[in-house]
C-alpha cells in the first residue's frame, strides 16, 4: 500500500479522471513548497514594508497583499489495506506557488517596480524556500500529528484529533490508521478521534506473537487505559469490527474493560462463513490483484502500473508475519461470535457494502438480526470499504447514529 503518511492533500474525492502532469513533483512536495514560499513571502513583505514602504506607497498600492496562484490538479494513487487487502483511491490536489512577477502596471505583487527589488532580497527568498522545504516535507504537513504511547511495553502509534465524546477508529487486518484518513476530518468536527495503528501494523511495533482477536481486545483496552479514557465509542472495520464486537461481548460478561458508549460495525469479520476468501497475505502480483478485486466494488483503476505499486508498498510495511500469524492461529476459530453477539447490550449500528465480495452482505444482516436493537445501513455500489467508496454517506450515517439519544440499557 502507498503510505498515506507521505502525502498531504486538501481533500479526498471518491474518483478522479485526472492524472498528474508528466514531470510534476509529488503532491506532498508541492504542498511543502507552497508552505515554504508562503513563509518566505510573509518575511519578504515585512522587509519591503520596513525598507521600501515609501516607494511602494508611491506606486499606489500600499498595504495590498495580492495572492495569485497557479492552479493545477494532480492525482496520486492512494492505497490502504483492510482485511489484509489494500485499499486504493485517487485524490485530487490543488497545488501552486506564488506568482512573483510584473503586473500589467509594471510593478511586482509587492507594489514595487520590478527593477527596484534588491538582488539580496531575491537571494534571501530562494535560500529561505530551500531551507524550509526539507523540514516541512519531512514532517508531512497536513496529516494529524503522529503520537506514540507504550502499551504493554510496545510502542503504539496513533492520532488524537478533535474534541468531544471519544470515538476510536479500529482498522482491519493488514491495515493502518491512514486508511481512515477520508473520514477523520469530518468526524473530528464533533468528536475526539483516537486512531491507532494496532499492534503488529502500521508504525506500531510488531512483536512476534501468536496474534488472536483477544490480543487486539487486550491491547485496545490497555491503550484506552493508558490514555485515561473513561468511556468511548468504537467504530471497527473488518477485523476491527470483530475486535470491537468481542470487546462489547466481554464488557457484558464482566471483563475489566473501559466502558463503551456506542458500537459501529463496518463490514465486520467474526461470523462463520462458507464462501471462500482470497489469500489475505499476498506474496505475488496475482494474489495482490485477487485481494483488490475482493475489497473494491470499482476496480477500473487497477491497471498493471497500479498493481505493481500496490504490491511494492505492501511489501514495504513488513506486516506479513502479523497477518500470517493471525490467520494461522487456531485460537481464532474459538473467538467467532455467532453464538455470542446476542449478549451485546451496547447500542449498535451495522454498516455494509452491498457488493462486498470478501464478507458478503448476508453477514451484515446476521449481525443486525443478532444484536438487540441494532440498526443496519447498507451502501449500494460499494464493496468492503464504505469509508473509502462511500465516504460522505458513511460519515453522515455514523454522525447521526453517534449523536442520537439512546435509551439506557
Amino acid at each position: 500500500m502507498i503510505p498515506l503518511n507521505k502525502a498531504v492533500a486538501s481533500r479526498w474525492i471518491r474518483k478522479s479522471g485526472w492524472k498528474a502532469p508528466q514531470g510534476a513533483p509529488p503532491p506532498e512536495k508541492k504542498e511543502a513548497i507552497r508552505i515554504s514560499f508562503g513563509i518566505a513571502e510573509t518575511l519578504i513583505t515585512h522587509v519591503i514594508k520596513q525598507i521600501l514602504g515609501p516607494l511602494r506607497a508611491d506606486c499606489g498600492i500600499a498595504g495590498q497583499q495580492a495572492r495569485e496562484w497557479y492552479s493545477g490538479e494532480g492525482c496520486v494513487k492512494e492505497d490502504a489495506e483492510v482485511a489484509g487487502g489494500n485499499m486504493r483511491r485517487e485524490r485530487n490536489y490543488e497545488f501552486g506557488a506564488p506568482r512573483f512577477g510584473m503586473s500589467r502596471f509594471g510593478v511586482t505583487r509587492f507594489g514595487v517596480p520590478p527593477l527596484v527589488l534588491p538582488p539580496v532580497i531575491f537571494v534571501f527568498l530562494v535560500l529561505l524556500a530551500a531551507v524550509s522545504v526539507a523540514p516541512v516535507y519531512g514532517q508531512t504537513a497536513g496529516l494529524p500529528a503522529d503520537k506514540t504511547i507504550a502499551v504493554f511495553g510496545q510502542a503504539i502509534h496513533y492520532w488524537d484529533v478533535g474534541s468531544g465524546p471519544v470515538v476510536v477508529l479500529v482498522h482491519g487486518l493488514g491495515s493502518r490508521k491512514e486508511d481512515w484518513l477520508p473520514v477523520v476530518e469530518p468526524l473530528a468536527q464533533k468528536y475526539r478521534l483516537l486512531v491507532p495503528d494496532q499492534i503488529g501494523f502500521g508504525k506500531s511495533e510488531k512483536p512476534l506473537l501468536d496474534y488472536s482477536v483477544q490480543t487486539y481486545v487486550d491491547f485496545l483496552n490497555e491503550f484506552l487505559r493508558e490514555l485515561k479514557i473513561e468511556k468511548a465509542s468504537l467504530v471497527g472495520e473488518s477485523l476491527g469490527g470483530w475486535i470491537s464486537a468481542l470487546y462489547a461481548v466481554e464488557l457484558v460478561e464482566g471483563g475489566h474493560l473501559i466502558p463503551m458508549d456506542k458500537l459501529v460495525l463496518v463490514d465486520a469479520a467474526g461470523l462463520k462463513q462458507d464462501a471462500p476468501i482470497p489469500n489475505l497475505n499476498p506474496s505475488s502480483l496475482a494474489t495482490m490483484r485477487g485481494v483488490m478485486e475482493a475489497v473494491f466494488y470499482d476496480t477500473s483503476w487497477l491497471n498493471e502500473e497500479a498493481l505493481r505499486k500496490i504490491f511494492t508498498d505492501k511489501l514495504s510495511v513488513h506486516d506479513g508475519y502479523t497477518v500470517r500469524s493471525f490467520l494461522g492461529n487456531p485460537m481464532i476459530a474459538t473467538e467467532r461470535l455467532d453464538d455470542r453477539i446476542g449478549k451485546i447490550k451496547t447500542p449498535t449500528l451495522v454498516m455494509w457494502g452491498k457488493q462486498d465480495k470478501l464478507l458478503p452482505m448476508a453477514l451484515g444482516e446476521r449481525y443486525a438480526a443478532g444484536i438487540a436493537g441494532a440498526k443496519l445501513v447498507s451502501f449500494d455500489k460499494c464493496g468492503h470499504v464504505p469509508p473509502i467508496e462511500k465516504t460522505d454517506e458513511f460519515v453522515a450515517a455514523v454522525t447521526a447514529f453517534l449523536g442520537a439519544a439512546t435509551a439506557t440499557h
